[in-house]
């Protein structure tokens, strides 16, 4: 990866705002450039760099000590996150996957690092996994304009079971793989960046009777086999039709997934009905075959497809194993028509199925396997129970994955279980890695001391200049701002009797700076399964590319506890960009707590009305007005086991509530699908600022909006976490029915965001 000068870094980064992301815009790149230079002599007065406490997430760049958290003094190695963003303001989330569009264009903008967020929403209406966009570097993200695969039936196409995408490294096509129920996988192909797609169901109703599940894909765009392809896809799943003797199976489309090439070019696809053999199917046939990863291809050397998975002792086939357990690889020298398998490690009574085995391979083409397991000393039928700790293992380019090195343990500390390890590499040796890690050495499908205290989760990244070292030599920092869950993670998935609100991984990506970008799950609220998706990236520090510089704290838009947000980058109701959108456009925001008064300012372009967020929406009738407000999580008063809420303040003009006015409350009303959640007002805020001084503006304003924290049910010291600055559509009324249940007859959309910032409180997170 060669080193970018900082001009062309600020080109790859220019945020597009129309509909493609494809097309270049002169205007907003000039704006950019601007912007840029001018956050970069700003950078030349800040004094101060600070960090969320116990955290590398960066609280704030000021010229004054600020408001809490740790001064810090920063160097270019000091790896820093951005506070997390809410993938969506409202939508549900869990076992989310990220991928980075990194590689280089050949028109436009060198680099623009597209970011790509899904995670499946179940098999309910409207029958697909949401999928979620960035263009500016994971500042925001929004739903494209078509979502993918919109209203098919459970088992004939669709999806929202599971979701996974990655991207093609010549062409930039988006390969979303989805599930959408028993013998059937959905392959949704994307050739304008996300925008718009093409849904191949591979198989569907080919096999009757079939039951797969966990899907995953990968793309090789160069592989040299099978002879005259154009590039290969490949979709790996477990097939369950027989359940004692499951078969880790492939689809595969030499045609850089043209629609029905899944079933013309596979050798294992078992539910277009090809029968399993030990050749051609990455593990058939295999009674103790327990779960799978995803595949990976070493498209920089060999061209190798390896898939992870693990081995265990049936107790009720499908459903539950027990020791002795091993992991092992499946690899393909000839882009996945022949196979083989080896194993990595006998792990024997120490069960690693917490949850998924995970590889990555760096650009030389070393391999590195990733899990976690548990240490006993008690046990049950499972194996081994007690605390569960994160390992890996590596396998040099000599070694090719035939042989691999001794497990190598990285949470290897007493009371601190950690599950749901996921690998990314970078050059030789260098390599990221993220999990789950608690405040608790119980088993995190126990969730509760005696005392009936629950264990606190939050996120982490470690990283390793030299993981080819067997010695434990990664480097881990909490890049959560708050605890991301309480209680138990169960890792049986299917199986589950306890807490599976997180479902069963999450992931991390590097863009082309070879900066980590992260997407987790969080629950923290008092329902305890109102799960949303967070995402942080790397705003300094160490690369996993040698030679190349990490250094987006310049262009970060947080200062002296605020944002600033970009002009001309809003979006229409259905998600296409509309950027001529008055009273939509938010172009910064600010916050403020003294005493219990939490004061919220956003700077619009003009003042707010219904009637301005109606003809913006380009869906009159549907759209009847606006809410303009910031989300943030706050820890909620009175349960000192350190549960949260995800709050809002703001101001809403929707002639169905009647007269504008100030509000504040919750987001955690249900919205009529049951598939989102939706404002939740429980009490007033005062409304200010100069978008309502007489004659109102014509041009910028402020909107001031304060209320009492104790009134929304914050507790007393604590932070606000995700400040996001929102303007949204509103159609309808968001009357509750029936009450109790929270049910919204109103439905919102976004049109525009701005990235969060955090203040931290006098008090606690927890």
């Amino acid at each position: 990866m060669r080193t970018e000068n900082k001009s062309t870094q600020l080109h790859s980064y220019a945020k597009n705002t129309s509909s493609r992301s494809g097309a270049f815009n002169p205007r907003v790149f000039l704006a950019f450039i601007l912007f840029s230079i001018g956050a970069s002599l700003a950078a030349a007065v800040v004094l101060n760099v600070q960090l969320v406490p116990g955290t590398a997430v960066l609280l704030d760049q000021s010229t004054s000590s600020g408001n809490g958290g740790n001064a810090k003094s920063t160097s270019s190695s000091t790896n820093i996150f951005s506070p997390s963003v809410f993938v969506d303001y409202k939508r549900f989330g869990g076992e989310p996957t990220v991928a980075v569009d990194r590689y280089p264009f050949t028109t436009g903008q060198t680099y623009r690092d597209i970011t790509y967020v899904s995670g499946p929403n179940g098999f309910v209406f409207p029958h697909y996994s949401p999928f979620f966009k960035s263009d500016d570097i994971g500042q925001t993200f929004r739903i494209p304009a078509h979502v993918p695969s919109f209203g098919q039936t459970f088992g004939t196409g669709g999806g929202g079971g599971d979701s996974y995408q990655v991207v093609g490294q010549l062409t930039h096509k988006v390969f979303f793989v989805d599930l959408p129920g028993p013998g059937c996988v959905t392959m949704n192909t994307s050739t304008d960046q996300g925008e718009t797609w093409v849904g191949d169901n591979i198989g569907c109703g080919q096999s009757p009777g079939a039951i797969d599940d966990r899907q995953w894909d990968a793309v090789d765009e160069s592989a040299p086999l099978p002879a005259g392809n154009t590039g290969n896809v490949y979709v790996s799943f477990i097939n369950f039709t027989n359940i004692a003797l499951p078969t880790l199976a492939m689809a595969r489309s030499t045609h850089d997934g043209a629609l029905g090439t899944f079933i013309t070019d596979s050798v294992c696809n078992t539910l277009n009905g090809q029968v399993p053999t030990n050749t051609t199917c990455p593990d058939p046939l295999d009674a103790e075959l327990a779960v799978a990863g995803p595949p990976i291809v070493d498209y920089y050397n060999t061209h190798n497809i390896y898939i992870p998975f693990v081995r265990a002792t049936p107790i009720i086939p499908g459903v539950s194993s027990g020791p002795p357990y091993s992991l092992w690889v499946a690899k393909s020298t000839d882009g996945g028509s022949t196979w083989t398998r080896n194993q990595v490690a006998d792990l024997g009574a120490h069960n690693p199925v917490n949850l998924f085995p995970q590889m990555t391979v760096d650009k030389a083409g070393n391999l590195y396997y990733t899990w976690s397991q548990t240490q006993g000393p008690a046990s049950d039928a499972s194996g081994l129970v007690g605390e569960q700790d994160v390992y890996y293992a590596f396998s040099t380019v000599a070694q090719g994955g035939v042989t691999w090195s001794p497990p190598i343990p990285l949470t290897q500390e007493k009371n601190d279980s950690a599950v749901m390890p996921w690998m990314v590499a970078g050059d030789a040796g260098r390599v990221d890695i993220v999990y789950y890690k608690a405040n608790s050495g119980l088993n995190s499908n126990v969730g509760f001391d005696t005392s009936g205290n629950p264990m606190v989760w939050n996120v982490y990244f470690g990283q390793s200049l030299n993981a080819l070292n067997t010695g434990s030599s990664f480097k881990s920092v909490q890049i959560s701002d708050h605890p991301n869950h309480l209680g138990g993670i169960c890792t049986a998935g299917l199986s589950c009797s306890g807490d599976r609100d997180l479902l069963d991984f999450f992931t991390v990506d590097i863009d082309h700076l070879g900066a980590a970008n992260v997407v987790w799950a969080d629950d923290n609220t008092t329902r305890g399964s109102d799960t949303r998706n967070k995402f942080s990236r790397q705003l300094s520090g160490v690369s996993v590319f040698k030679n190349q510089n990490i250094n987006l704290m310049n262009a970060w838009p947080i200062k002296d506890h605020s944002v600033t947000d970009r002009a001309g980058d809003t979006f229409d109701e259905l998600g296409v960009a509309n950027p001529a959108c008055l009273g939509m456009d938010i172009l910064g925001v600010s916050a403020n707590r003294n005493g219990d008064l939490i004061t919220i300012s956003l700077t619009l372009d003009s003042p707010p009305s219904s009637t301005k967020a109606i003809a913006c929406s380009n869906a009159p009738g549907l759209v009847t007005g606006g809410i303009w407000s910031a989300e943030f999580w706050a820890a909620s008063d009175g349960n000192p086991e350190g549960y949260g809420e995800s709050y809002y303040i703001g101001y809403r003009d929707n002639p169905p509530n009647g007269a504008p006015g100030g509000e504040a409350g919750m987001i955690n009303n249900l919205n009529i699908t049951i598939t989102s959640l939706e404002y939740n007002p429980t009490r007033p805020a005062t409304v200010g600022g100069t978008c309502f001084a007489t004659p109102p503006p014509t041009g910028g304003c402020t909107v001031t909006l304060t209320t009492s924290a104790s009134g929304l049910g914050i507790k007393s010291g604590a932070g606000m976490y995700s400040i996001t600055g929102l303007s949204t559509f509103f159609g309808g009324s968001d009357q509750q029915t029936p009450v109790l249940l929270r049910l919204e007859e109103g439905n919102s959309e976004q049109a525009d965001a701005a990235a969060p910032f955090d203040i931290t409180g006098t008090g606690t997170t927890k």
